[in-house]
């Protein structure tokens, strides 16, 4: 489990590592959730957490209104580095772990202007 300084000191490492795989559109730190969220867990100050459903989804935990990164820790604090990529075979290219933080490796669509 990284700190978050850990996971912004290892990220511009990740950066070097995928900067020639073609597909990779975003990399960032983002909260190791290694659990669901807990309904009882705090709450960043001034934010409230607000139950929604989706059709054929179970209900989750949303934040109501958007905070700092560094006021939401994840599950026990930990952080991780994030990697979105819009082709599934270059998933394997990626690397698992970067100066002792986990990589975590999401599939996404192409980014694209609204």
């Amino acid at each position: 489990m990284a700190t978050l300084d850990e996971a912004r000191a290892a990220k511009q490492g990740l950066r070097a590592a995928v900067s020639s795989i073609s597909g990779v559109v975003g990399i960032g730190v983002a909260p190791e959730f290694t659990s669901p969220v807990d309904p009882e867990r705090p709450t960043p100050r001034g934010t409230a957490l607000q139950r929604v459903s989706a059709p054929g989804a179970a209900r989750v935990n949303v934040l109501a209104q958007q905070v700092a990164v560094d006021d939401l820790p994840g599950a026990d604090g930990g952080w991780v580095l994030q990697v979105n990529v819009v082709d599934p075979a270059v998933v394997d290219k990626i690397p698992e772990e970067i100066a002792d933080v986990s990589v975590r490796v999401r599939v996404v669509g192409a980014v694209r202007a609204g």
